[in-house]
């Protein structure tokens, strides 16, 4: 049960009996702010959401009028002893998400066309772990359309109706995807393509619900998650390829491949290219040359790999940084990677940190190569100049081959292990933002539940096919998932549930509870929002300890706006060690917790989230409430 309404002056009071209460109030104000003018409007000295003071939250007993007609903001009724009842309150932090102990992959299979395949069942699927065949516990057949059909919230505040607007429903987000531009490595004419696309993209493709944001590389010109299509599209225009200032100029001029086998491999014949490219290049034909001993070339190669490894961990810890970012968002997580590709044989610690974030994170990494289509001519194109001596040509072309395939493969890499989409090699970038990028219309999720699991956090192999192997389709889903460690413990999993459910839409009453609203505003017009949230706590599961009953009751409040985004949130801890009388006592009255929050005029929608420690239940009701 929900419920909504005024507080103030301007509230309608038809029964006479309530209007002479009201007065009585009124004139109980007048005195109590003549007593004590420092708290002549209460209502407006509630703390700000950042204090995290007690004076901005109390719990007590329920009275036995309904909570609608709770006092004001400030007002404590607690007569619990401290000795029984502590209550704690703390602004939530939502952290990093841990594994369960059941393993959800998400599987989207394409025909031949690139197309989601629909329609199939559980038998279909075949899941192993580590080589060892699993029981698929739980299925389901998931549909882009249908995620993203969400009914109206329960609970519409109608204290104010207005029968000429249509109610407002706030959606929460279900799908983020995040754009994620390598302005460091793309060229400009490569940046400009792939932007254009994803502009097209965003415009076309997002639903209601969906939201993106634009991340690159170095940093600048990052747009956070939002469904605001201009600042999307402004701030991709905005892109601008911002590579990495080298070390020095470098004579003669040596591939990344080549500096890696010079310095790192030792190779002979790299030596050797490099040997003779100096004395056409830098000795104008003339020996003895510096530029042509071993330690100069070696020197020169490490410098030029120290300029590689440092643009290589740009893109990693944005990436990383990302995952992070992504962990506590609700639903389909996705992140698409627009780049050139870039040389990471040094850095194969670095890509797999990378990897091991994303699938801990059960975040999805899909590539798109921002060159396209490219071919790889012998001496480079007539746009570019031919370095070294000729007579090597054919070696240094060979070397340039291999450094190519190796910047592809951190593309190949990162979308493979993860469970992407690897695009490349293709001009048709609309094509490949559709495929890299688009939520599948149809998916599947497969659960199980590893049978003697250690918890030594361990990484453990995934694979998934079809029961008849067909030629012409194709499977995405993560290649890996890691065993949980000794020190995600049941606290740690039980907050994950809690941030989880916080930013869910789903509606569910373990432990019964009522949420009541109600706004007002101070005399500098300052908006008020006061949360009753009523539990029932006899469907708490209290443990004895001793004469006590113990037990831990946590309620996370959120406040979202009419963009669905997070305005405020307030986290209220509840400690019981309650004597048999005053269980009782509760039981009869119900617990009554009350927080409060400076808004601005507007519609929010208002989530409650209720988690009792002892029987691991968790509650959750949905309100909306308007302050004009």
């Amino acid at each position: 049960m929900v419920r909504g309404g005024k507080f103030g002056p301007d509230a309608k009071v038809r029964d006479p009996r309530c209007l002479t209460a009201w007065r009585l109030c009124l004139i109980l104000a007048g005195l109590v702010a003549a007593a004590a003018p420092a708290r002549s409007q209460s209502a407006s000295s509630t703390p700000s959401a950042a204090s995290g003071t007690p004076q901005s939250t109390s719990a007590s007993p329920a009275a036995s009028t309904p909570p609608a007609a709770a006092p004001p903001p400030g007002t404590d009724q607690s007569t619990q002893p401290a000795s029984e009842m502590s209550t704690e309150n703390s602004q939530p932090s939502f952290e990093l998400h841990v594994q369960h102990n059941e393993v959800l992959v998400r599987v989207v299979v394409r025909d031949a066309k690139g197309q989601p395949v629909p329609n199939l069942h559980k038998d279909d699927f075949r899941l192993f772990d580590n080589r060892k065949p699993q029981v698929i516990t739980h299925f389901a057949a998931e549909t882009s359309a249908g995620a993203a059909k969400v009914t109206p919230i329960a609970g519409t505040d109608t204290s104010r109706p207005r029968a000429s607007a249509a109610p407002v429903t706030i959606i929460l987000p279900r799908r983020f995807m995040a754009l994620f531009f390598d302005d460091i490595h793309t060229e400009f004419a490569d940046l400009a393509r792939t932007r254009d696309a994803a502009d097209h993209y965003l415009t076309t493709a997002l639903q209601a619900g969906d939201r993106a944001g634009i991340f690159t590389s170095s940093g600048q010109g990052q747009v956070d998650f939002t469904d605001d299509r201009q600042k999307l599209h402004d701030g991709l225009f905005r892109l601008q390829p911002r590579p990495m200032p080298t070390s020095g100029g470098t004579c003669p001029h040596i591939f990344d491949y080549e500096a890696y086998e010079i310095s790192e491999q030792r190779d002979p014949t790299a030596i050797q290219v490099a040997e003779a490219d100096a004395l056409t290049e830098c000795c104008a034909g003339t020996t003895p040359c510096s530029q042509q001993d071993p330690n100069y070339l070696d020197q020169l190669s490490r410098r030029i790999l120290t300029d590689l490894e440092v643009s290589s961990r740009y893109v990693f810890q944005g990436l990383e940084g990302l995952c992070r970012r992504m962990a506590i968002l609700p639903g389909q997580r996705s992140i698409v990677l627009l780049s050139p590709g870039f040389f990471t044989n040094t850095e194969t610690y670095e890509l797999q940190q990378v990897i091991d974030r994303a699938l801990r994170q059960n975040a999805v990494i899909s590539t798109l190569d921002a060159r396209g289509l490219y071919v790889d001519i012998p001496g480079g194109d007539a746009s570019q100049q031919t370095f070294g001596n000729l007579q090597m040509l054919p070696i240094k072309t060979q070397i340039h081959s291999q450094e190519l395939m190796a910047d592809a493969g951190v593309l190949a890499s990162l979308a493979g292990e993860t469970g992407g989409v690897y695009f490349h090699n293709n001009n048709d970038y609309a094509e490949g933002l559709r495929r890299a990028g688009a939520f599948p219309e149809a998916y599947y999720v497969l659960a199980f539940a590893p049978e003697d699991l250690k918890p030594d956090g361990r990484m453990h192999t995934l694979k998934v096919t079809l029961a008849s192997n067909p030629d012409h389709l194709t499977l995405q889903a993560r290649k890996a998932y890691f065993a949980p460690r000794k020190d995600e413990d049941a606290a740690a999993l039980a907050k994950e549930e809690l941030e989880q459910m916080v930013f869910s839409q789903e509606e569910s009453q373990a432990i019964p509870a009522e949420v009541h609203t109600q706004f007002f505003k101070t005399a500098t017009g300052a908006g008020k929002l006061s949360v009753v949230t009523r539990i029932d706590v006899t469907h708490m599961r209290f443990r004895k300890s001793g004469d006590r009953n113990v037990d831990d009751l946590v309620l996370v409040t959120t406040i979202f706006d009419r963009a669905a985004d997070m305005i405020d949130s307030k986290e209220t801890t509840v400690k019981f060690h309650l004597l048999d009388a005053s269980l009782e006592k509760l039981d009869r009255q119900g617990l009554n917790i009350k927080q409060g929050f400076d808004v601005k005029p507007g519609t929010y929608l208002v989530r409650s989230v209720v988690q009792e420690s002892e029987g691991t239940q968790l509650s959750a009701l949905n309100s909306q409430v308007e302050i004009p």
